[in-house]
């Protein structure tokens, strides 16, 4: 093997989140005017805004572990008006030596999720506080709710359609292993609740729904805390449990299922005096294909159900985030082929559908990787799939991205809209579109 393979960020002979689809890249751009294939819909006015891992110095022992960057395009007027992508500048991209404390406060590497709310763009790892970013995606500093936060942050925090409450949580491996927030509309925490439990484990997602909100204790037991490599290690001999949480306050009820590790939630909703939780599911932390399965907790007999959905490998679930809490239809993933080295050569889009039990692919073409896609509705009251979809896509043979815009009515249609972007985008996790202030 030659130095020169060894030292090209995108040669396989390097570890997959440092080669091929997920080399990361090196200079922070900005461009204007972008060059569109078909028509860019009017209605789409905002940032579509995606975090990632992209290690400054190009090497990191672990995809999770790279210093956050943040890609945005913003869309209006039926144009692709820049794109822009930038390091999120916590303290330890600055170089800084950091103790527990100060760690949770300079944002960690925040590389995994990126929402908005109250006005405030917040870039988010599990491992520490959220980082602010303004509206050209620069760095502000780290956002603990004004105090009210003392403990990391998820980054998949949850809005309730209903009320605006913006619900999380935070697990560590010091007491409180494991607190409960809900931030209300205009960004006050107004509910802060230690969730009591054995002892801290990896709890990446949690899902709420009308009047509960769920937590899933699992095997992967963390041992040490984050800075020290891998903080988690597999319990055989530790219960799997859904943790049920009333919202408005009381006791936790906790559910024994089969032992697994819950990944990504997709939604969970109440029916008929059962609660229905949808996500991704291995077998085991890390070295288990996914899954997408749905449990199904009985409130009054205490019972379960758990069954796989599909024998597809699919991750990154995401639903009309208007429908969270609430019995949805659609679920779009991922699907993940073609495996090499612990990574897919290839993915493709693929939409679940509740009410027909049925799924059908989202194929883009030779050598095209998408990532996660998010779904824009068309306007506040339109229905579940009158909307769009918006995916970033490496095109691996000709070593480009693009924004990709689907009509989620037609999926399985070709994209209405590609917007070419001026340099390649490395496969990332997390995104949100954030619509223009009115």
């Amino acid at each position: 093997m030659s130095s020169e393979s060894k030292n090209d960020p995108r040669s396989p002979a390097r570890p997959f989140w440092l080669s091929g689809h997920f080399a990361p890249v090196a200079n922070e751009v900005t461009a204007h005017e972008l060059p569109v294939e078909g028509e860019l819909p009017n209605g789409l006015d905002g940032t579509y805004v995606r975090n990632g891992p992209n290690p400054k110095d190009g090497f990191s022992p672990h995809w999770w572990f790279g210093d956050g960057m943040v890609h945005g395009i913003h869309l209006a007027g039926g144009r692709a008006r820049w794109y822009r992508n930038r390091y999120v500048r916590t303290a330890r991209f600055t170089g800084t030596v950091l103790d527990r404390e100060r760690r949770l406060r300079g944002g960690g590497t925040s590389n995994t999720h990126v929402i908005e709310h109250a006005g405030r763009i917040l870039s988010m790892v599990e491992a520490a506080l959220p980082m602010h970013l303004d509206g050209e995606l620069s760095t502000v500093g780290a956002f603990d709710f004004g105090g009210a936060v003392d403990t990391p942050m998820t980054a998949h925090p949850k809005r309730c359609p209903s009320t605006g409450e913006l619900h999380f949580f935070g697990y560590q491996v010091v007491r409180p292993y494991l607190t409960y927030y809900i931030a209300d509309a205009g960004g006050r925490v107004v509910s802060k609740r230690e969730i009591e439990v054995e002892g801290p484990c990896y709890l990446h997602d949690f899902a709420i729904t009308e009047r509960y909100a769920l937590f899933f204790d699992s095997p992967a037991r963390m041992i040490r805390d984050w800075g020290a490599g891998m903080p988690f290690e597999w319990s055989d001999s530790h219960q799997t449990r859904i943790g049920v949480v009333p919202r408005a306050g009381g006791e936790v009820r906790w559910f024994d299922v089969e032992s697994g590790q819950l990944c990504h939630t997709a939604n969970a909703f109440e029916r008929a005096g059962t609660i229905v939780l949808e996500g991704i599911r291995s077998a085991r932390f890390e070295a288990a294909p996914p899954y997408l399965y749905r449990w199904e907790l009985d409130l009054e007999s205490g019972r379960t159900r758990e069954r796989r959905l599909d024998d597809r490998l699919v991750e990154f679930p995401r639903i009309d985030d208007r429908r969270t809490g609430r019995p949805h239809r659609y679920t779009y993933v991922v699907e993940m082929l073609d495996f090499v080295d612990g990574a897919p050569t290839r993915s493709l889009l693929r939409r679940y559908d509740a009410e027909t039990g049925t799924s059908l692919a989202q194929e883009l073409g030779p050598g095209q990787i998408p990532g996660e896609c998010v779904f824009v509705p068309r306007s506040a009251w339109s229905t579940e799939d009158d909307g769009w979809l918006l995916s970033l896509v490496r095109d691996g043979e000709r070593d480009v991205s693009e924004l990709v815009v689907l009509d989620a009515g037609h999926f399985g249609a070709a994209p209405v809209a590609r917007v070419r972007l001026p340099q390649r985008v490395p496969f990332g996790i997390h995104g949100s579109w954030v619509p223009a202030a009115d």
